[in-house]
């Protein structure tokens, strides 16, 4: 078990590596197809009209060469059948062929390449696998010590990448956009090698029976809910976080800066949502750890440095939820409140473990 348990560990960090590469090939291939068109005008067909850049797809360039060898011909293919399939149904309802593309690029007619749509697929491919092998990790991980994958650091940082893979992969397939993709798979890679780190520093990848760990862990039931629902919000927070950084990138003129990335107004969209998911499971988490803490120490609430951060971050992200979905605030103030909230979130994750000794210093990093 423990073989298998590190064959599917380090077959996630090069997942990942190999994820971050695939996304950052397509990002590029739009930006790519972004600088052609602004190079060599051409005649559109209006808003929602997509066209087929053919001539990026010539098998002799390099690009496409290496295009075909990573992702193979079927990927390629059905790439481009998926493509056609879509335009057929849109000339069967009497509409312009059309791709929906709000969510991924600020110009909707932009030529589409089927590199970009071959390596696009190919990321989302290695996405899922990601997404599968984080998740191997985690029941071997609890498998081996009997309890839930998340009670030092190590385990936690594992579990964050694979809550934020599967996060990130409900928004590909909600909004048929992988415009995040470069920032989900990069930081899910910082996170497995965070835990690399962790686990050698401080011995912590080395499996600890469920008897070994202190009393206040071994509630099983508590720490499983409480901690997973503190973590899964975190992970929706990293997705606000990289809209927030989209935000700021596009800008918030009436004419976007980048026509390969989407608008302002749609990463502001995806991360309203990432927001409105992660902000009432980070409450549900606070709750149950004020259970647990009575549970387990006597009292409620007793402002450890991990709840006061905690309560800070919920607040920065109430500030947030009020501006906008109350008073309707748009713009730079919003990009920078989904920024400050990441920083709150990261301090709370990272933060109190490293720098401020209390009560939740059962993270083993001292």
């Amino acid at each position: 078990m423990g073989i298998m348990y590190l064959a599917f560990f380090n077959a996630s960090v090069g997942l990942s590596v190999l994820t971050t590469l695939a996304y950052f090939l397509f990002t590029y291939q739009q930006y790519r197809a972004a600088n052609a068109t602004r190079e060599q005008p051409h005649r559109r067909g209006g808003r929602g009209s997509t066209q087929l850049a053919f001539a990026s797809a010539n098998p002799t360039s390099p690009i496409a060469s290496f295009l075909h060898t990573l992702s193979g011909y079927i990927v390629h293919q059905s790439a481009v059948a998926n493509l056609e399939v879509r335009r057929g149904a849109d000339r069967a309802h009497g509409a312009v062929a059309a791709v929906d593309r709000d969510f991924e690029v600020a110009d909707p007619a932009l030529p589409v390449s089927l590199e970009a749509l071959a390596i696009g697929r190919l990321g989302s491919i290695l996405m899922w696998l990601l997404a599968f092998s984080l998740t191997m990790v985690m029941i071997m991980r609890t498998v081996i010590t009997h309890h839930a994958p998340w009670t030092n650091m190590y385990e936690a940082s594992i579990a964050l990448a694979g809550f934020l893979v599967m996060a990130y992969l409900w928004f590909e397939l909600r909004f048929h956009s992988r415009s995040l993709g470069v920032g989900a798979a990069g930081i899910s890679f910082l996170l497995l090698i965070s835990a690399i780190w962790v686990g050698n520093a401080f011995n912590q990848a080395e499996p600890v029976a469920f008897k070994a760990i202190m009393p206040a862990l071994q509630d099983n039931p508590i720490l499983t809910i409480h901690v997973s629902m503190m973590i899964v919000s975190y992970a929706f927070f990293i997705v606000g976080f990289v809209c927030g950084v989209l935000m700021l990138m596009q800008g918030f003129n009436a004419k976007p800066r980048y026509a390969w990335l989407p608008t302002a107004e749609a990463v502001d969209e995806l991360g309203y949502r990432a927001v409105t998911i992660g902000f009432p499971v980070l409450a549900i988490g606070i709750i149950l750890g004020a259970w647990w803490a009575n549970y387990a120490w006597g009292h409620y609430w007793s402002w450890d440095p991990k709840e006061t951060s905690a309560l800070i971050t919920w607040l920065v992200y109430a500030i947030y939820l009020h501006a906008r979905g109350l008073r309707g605030l748009r713009g730079k103030a919003m990009a920078w409140l989904l920024i400050a909230g990441f920083a709150a979130t990261l301090f709370t994750y990272f933060g109190v473990s490293f720098i401020i000794p209390g009560l939740h210093s059962y993270a083993g990093v001292k």
